[in-house]
Parts: C-alpha cells; structure tokens; sequence
C-alpha cells in the first residue's frame, strides 16, 4: 500500500512539474501563445454611421494605435485587454451641404480571443469608447447658421462590441481584421431634424508587433 501511494505521490508531483513546464516553460518556448504577450498595433480605420432621414453618411478613413496584452487562459482559449488611441466618424449628406464629422477617441477592448489551429484566432468582446474630440469640416456652401446644428454634443461614452479575426505570423508579428458597432444609438445633438439618432461603425485592418 505505501508503494501505491509513494507511487500515485510521485506521479501526480511529476504531472504538476510537467503541467508548469508546458505552460511556462519548454512548451512555452515551444509555442509562445502560452505565454502571456505585450503587443504595440496599428491599424487602418474606415468609419461610417448609419444612415437616416435627411442624413445620408459616408465612409472616413482614419487610424489607430496602441497596446494589448495577451493573456492564456486555456488551451485555446485568451483574455486580449487593450488601450487604443483612434481616429474614426463619417462624412454626411444633408439639406445644408456636406460635412465631415472627425472622432477622436480612447478604446478599451477586452475581448475572448479563440485560437484554431496554430495560427488563426478568432476574437469578440466589449469596447468602451471615451470621446477626446469632434471636429467638423464644412463643405463650399454650408450655411454658417446651420453649422451649429451639426456640432456633436451628445456623450463622450460609448459602449461598443467587436469582432475580429487575425492570424499569428510568427513569435514577433500578428495580423488581424476587426468590425467594431455602437451597442446604442449615438444622439448628436437633441435635434433629430438635423442629426438623426445613429450608430457609429468602423472597419480596422492591422498588424501587432509583440514586445
């Protein structure tokens, strides 16, 4: 009986010792998307907002950058927490004249990263979004009177979600595509003849570059 348990004792000890290796040890070094990983990114923005009456948007290209952290929480499964700085809004259509509504923004993702196979990721989550600035650009011909009715005055706080896919180029690089929404609609100004309610989307293409 005691060379049982001598035995059992011995096997679950070296199952622990081969467990902490795999995940922060020689398999770590074998696959590094067991280790916790600190990534800079830098995307390419192209935002919209949905259209509505009198209010007819088109695409603004912008950017983004920032940090992530990547951090294993199963096999196949990691939490990506990040702080972006970002450029996103909308070109507009209206009875006054053309416009470009120009947001910057501070982003906080946490998402659910899934891996699949060795290099494809798949990731969704949450997005808190803080308005820094708005700025509007006025085409030829817009009525300075009207131009107040357009200034964005409503929340600096917008809720978001985001999906994602990316590929692992190798232990330094990552490449990915993200879709990102308003949760709610966005109320500009209080006046709904002007600035209909609208949600804010954008398209990001990028590259992280682990640190």
């Amino acid at each position: 009986m005691k060379k049982i348990i001598l035995l059992a004792t011995m096997i679950l000890v070296a199952g622990t010792v081969s467990a902490q290796t795999y995940f922060n040890g020689d398999r770590a070094d074998y696959d590094f998307y067991y280790q916790t990983r600190w990534s800079f990114e830098v995307n390419a923005n192209l935002s919209n907002a949905t259209t509505g009456t009198n209010f007819n948007t088109g695409n603004l290209p912008g950017f983004s950058l920032g940090f992530d952290a990547d951090i294993p929480a199963s096999h196949s499964l990691s939490i990506v927490p990040g702080l972006l700085f970002s450029q996103k809004g909308f070109t507009a259509s209206t009875p006054s004249g053309d416009l470009t509504q120009r947001v910057e923004a501070m982003e906080f993702p946490v998402l659910a990263k899934f891996r699949s196979g060795k290099f494809v990721n798949f990731s969704l989550g949450p997005q808190v979004s803080y308005i820094v600035s708005t700025n509007n650009t006025y085409g030829k011909g817009f009525p300075i009177e009207m131009r107040d009715k357009y200034v964005y005055s409503g929340s600096n706080l917008r809720y978001q979600g985001v999906l994602g896919v990316g590929i692992d180029v190798n232990k330094s690089l990552s490449i990915h595509a993200r879709y990102s929404f308003d949760l709610t609609n966005t109320y500009s100004n209080g006046n709904v003849a002007y600035v209909p309610n609208h949600r804010n989307k954008a398209f990001q293409l990028g590259f992280g570059i682990n640190i």
